[in-house]
Parts: structure tokens; sequence; C-alpha cells
């Protein structure tokens, strides 16, 4: 452990039994990065009877953060955080039901869980249950419904369900649902959602549901990029590749395809795939040369789709 940043007194007020401490002690640590350390403290103060203390410890089972990945301890702990009534957790054992992880697969248990939670105002909770109803998983399927959820959990700033909320209001025909629904993607876009990033920079992109603009969807493609999104990656490839809204330039985009096909990206792999063909039908080394030549001043890549 690494006391220097901890208030005097808080570790031997942990060592001597004080819950509080112990649970600070958890918190501080994992924030810290220092999830073994945290997974000990969290362990001690979970035992005297914290529930908070309880959901967390489940929560680093659930991820093998600071201890190793066991579903069944997840399932534990957080059986004993619901006990206590702890709304996160009882949300949280839902994950578990849809999941199979612990218990064999059951979407109509997963939500029973989930609207108990969800009624209490949980967001994450909200969420996962409209995302059921939006795919009648376990209940029936209800697009209304679900909106109604998507919502609830998206006033609550759940980055998650601003875009579900904005995707379901951009994918229907009602035009004028439109404008709301892209700047819920914008709230999840400007929260770091890296889906919403790229729905939003593909939406500017296109111009199909809001007022094209290649400038500002560029922004958005590359934040989405930078966070690794594949789809992303060869879009914003794409649009160094022809010049939307920016000059061409064939370096940048050898660059996002490569990043996406290094994730399997099939479409990025056969963009390379044709670059390379028409780098080397110029003499040009593909490994080590990021420009064409150009054609009465314009880039020979220009000439030719992809």
């Amino acid at each position: 452990m690494h006391p220097g940043n901890i208030p005097p007194g808080i570790l031997d007020l942990a060592q001597a039994g004080d819950m509080v401490a112990q649970e600070w002690l958890g918190d501080h640590l994992r924030n810290q990065g220092e999830h073994e350390q945290a997974a000990h403290w969290y362990e001690k103060a979970a035992v005297q009877g914290s529930a908070s203390a309880q959901y967390n410890l489940g929560w680093m089972h659930y991820h093998g953060r600071g201890v190793a990945q066991d579903h069944v301890r997840t399932m534990h702990w957080w059986k004993k955080a619901a006990e206590q009534n702890m709304v996160r957790a009882i949300g949280s054992i839902g994950i578990l039901f849809e999941d199979g992880r612990v218990v064999p697969r059951n979407p109509g248990e997963a939500a029973r869980w989930y609207r108990v939670a969800a009624d209490q105002g949980d967001a994450p909770s909200n969420w996962f249950l409209g995302r059921l109803y939006q795919q009648g998983l376990g209940v029936p399927r209800d697009r209304t419904r679900a909106l109604q959820l998507f919502r609830r959990a998206a006033e609550q700033s759940h980055r998650s369900a601003q875009y579900s909320l904005g995707l379901s209001l951009l994918a229907g025909h009602a035009r004028e649902r439109w404008p709301e629904g892209l700047e819920w993607i914008r709230s999840a876009a400007q929260a770091g959602h890296d889906a919403a990033q790229y729905m939003l920079g593909l939406t500017l992109l296109r111009g199909r549901r809001a007022p094209r603009n290649p400038r500002e969807a560029l922004h958005w493609l590359t934040q989405a990029a930078e966070q690794g999104h594949a789809q992303a990656q060869y879009e914003l490839g794409k649009v160094y590749w022809r010049g939307v809204g920016v000059l061409p330039d064939v370096g940048r985009a050898k660059h996002w395809w490569k990043l996406a096909g290094a994730q399997r990206h099939v479409p990025a792999r056969e963009a390379l795939q044709r670059l390379r063909r028409q780098m080397d039908g110029h003499g040009l080394d593909f490994e080590h040369t990021d420009f064409v030549p150009t054609v009465v001043g314009r880039p020979a890549g220009r000439r030719r789709r992809v």
C-alpha cells in the first residue's frame, strides 16, 4: 500500500476494524488503480455488513479486478447487498440472469430484477430493462415502453441510455423526432460514448437525418477512432481517402485502416489491399510511402472509390 496520500488516522482506523474507514480505503485505492489492495479492504468491510462494499467487491469479482474473476462470488456479494435493498446491486443481479454466467440464462428473471431496481430510480436498470422491451427478450416487445425506460435513464445522464434513446428516435420515420434524437446522441458523444461519437459523426457526414456538416463529422469520427472504435477508424480512413471536408491524405487513410484492420475489420483490410495494389502499380513501397502520384493535380487514389 502507498499510505502517503491517505489522511492520517484512516489506515489506523481501518486496521483496528472500523468499517467506514475500510470502505473508504477500498474506494480510494480502487481510484488509484491499486485493485488488489482495494479488494482486500472492501472484503473487510463487506464481511462486517457494508452494502456498498459488498456491491463493489462483487463488481471486482465480476470484472476480475484485483481478485480472480468469479461470478459465483459476484452473485454471493451482490445478493448480500440486495438483501439490504441496495438498488444498484438488485439491478446488477439481473445482469447475471441475462448473461447466464452463474445461473441458466433467463431474460424473464433478469427483467424482474431490473424492474425492481428501475422502479426505485436506478438508471442502469432502466436502460437494461428498456433493451429487453426493445428486443422482446423475457418481456413482450414494446418499443413505446422501451423509449420510456431509455428516457428515464437518459435524463439521469446515463450515456448508453442517451445513445439508445437517440438511436430509437432517429430510426423512426417521424421526422419531428429526429432533432431530439440527434441531441441525445450528441449528449452521449460529449460524455465520451464512442458508439455515439461514431454515429453522430456518420449522421453529420451523410446528412440524411441532420444537416450535413463534414467538419463536425470529422471531429466526432476522430474522437471515436481514437478510442479504438473500428468502424469509426474505417470511416475516417474513407474521409481522408476521398477528401471529404479535408484535403485528401493517403497517409492518414492508411493509418486508420491499419488500426481498424488490426481489429479484424474486413472492409478496412480490403481497402488496404486495394491501396497496396494501386501503389504497387505505381512502383511505390506500400509500407513506407504515404503518398500516391497525382493525376491532373488530384491524388490518383481519388479516381477509385473505396
